[in-house]
């Protein structure tokens, strides 16, 4: 499986479909390179969202909080 590294994020909707695009910015005076996008139906994604806040849930119970990003 490949792993890709992501600091940026960009999400969007239609009525059939989540896109969550994922990428890169290096410096905050360029463009983001966005290299990967998922697309899935809104379920799995409502589904991905529970998983996500779950797993940090656990996370910050046994490691640390997580501090929210500004920016």
């Amino acid at each position: 499986m490949e792993g890709r590294s992501a600091n940026h994020f960009e999400m969007a909707y239609t009525k059939f479909e989540f896109l969550l695009d994922f990428g890169q910015a290096y410096d905050t005076s360029e463009q983001p390179l966005l290299h990967t996008r998922i697309i899935m139906t809104p379920s799995s994604a409502k589904t991905l969202s529970k998983m996500l806040a779950h797993l940090i849930e656990q996370y910050e119970g046994e490691i640390r909080v997580i501090e929210e990003r500004t920016s």
